[in-house]
């Protein structure tokens, strides 16, 4: 079936991936200074102080220090430009995108029955903490090694009247006969094969691929 080959594509992509190591941990585990422009401006120090909309999300306590009832937002522009070199050709990414950085609002309810209540606030805060907003693409062409000469060097040799389905014979079933009578390289080949990255450069020969 359809979903063997699938899996063994997934699995020779798993080798070729990396996992997080301590330098994702820092950068995903810090966030930036966002919110309104006050409190940007003031490096964060409405936390404190209070009588902000940002400084909600990070001190709750911060919405009594408002007097009146207020809503508001914030847009933030991200202005990205990243350069790649790969093998000779220079590639550009550019990005120039507008977001909804900062939204909340308050809510004051003055006491003036005389308890010991002076007001009453709520209040509600969205704060973009950290943007990972990122474009990047590399494009040439490396002549020392690419996934088609992969395949390529593991169908060598192999006849192409293998990697060819017979009569009510799913891609599956060619998979798993391959891998049981012969081994993982005809297996490999057959991937590139059938998923059309390779091409038999004589397909009235059957004896060779």
């Amino acid at each position: 079936m359809k979903k063997y080959v699938f899996l063994s594509v997934l699995g020779l992509s798993f080798g070729l991936t990396q996992a997080q190591d301590i330098n994702d941990a820092l950068r995903y585990s810090q966030t930036n200074i966002n919110g309104t422009a006050r409190f940007r401006a003031m490096g964060g120090a409405f936390t404190a102080l209070g009588g902000d909309l940002s400084a909600i999300s990070i001190n709750p306590a911060s919405s009594a220090v408002f007097n009146n009832s207020q809503a508001g937002f914030t847009l933030s522009n991200y202005n990205i430009k990243n350069k790649s070199d790969y093998f000779g050709t220079t590639s550009s990414e550019k990005e120039n995108d507008f977001d909804l950085n900062q939204a909340g609002g308050v809510l004051v309810f003055e006491d003036y029955s005389g308890s010991k209540w002076g007001k009453l606030s709520f209040a509600i805060n969205y704060d973009n903490m950290s943007s990972f907003i990122d474009e990047n693409s590399s494009r040439g062409i490396n002549p020392n090694n690419s996934i088609g000469n992969y395949f390529l060097n593991q169908a060598n040799g192999i006849p192409l009247d293998l990697l060819q389905t017979r009569p009510d014979e799913t891609s599956g079933d060619l998979y798993i006969y391959l891998g049981e009578n012969y081994g993982n390289q005809h297996q490999t080949a057959f991937l590139g094969y059938d998923t059309d990255i390779l091409e038999a450069s004589d397909p009235d020969n059957l004896d060779n691929t």
